[in-house]
């Protein structure tokens, strides 16, 4: 997949601050949050229906 090769270029090019793997994991795949985001888009929903519909806190 085209997106996974760009990562791991931007990763090994990466000057890191923090330690790799530090911080939050991801809830949504790639997928995922580009279906949330052209849903949003569309649709203009409130943040609180985002939430339920694809499983996340609305913050």
């Amino acid at each position: 997949m085209q997106y996974k090769k760009l990562q791991v270029e931007i990763e090994s090019n990466k000057i890191r601050i923090n330690q790799k793997g530090g911080g939050r994991k991801r809830k949504l795949e790639i997928k995922e949050q580009l279906c949330l985001s052209l849903f949003y888009l569309r649709k203009m929903p409130t943040f609180e229906v985002l939430g339920l519909h694809f499983g996340i806190s609305k913050t």
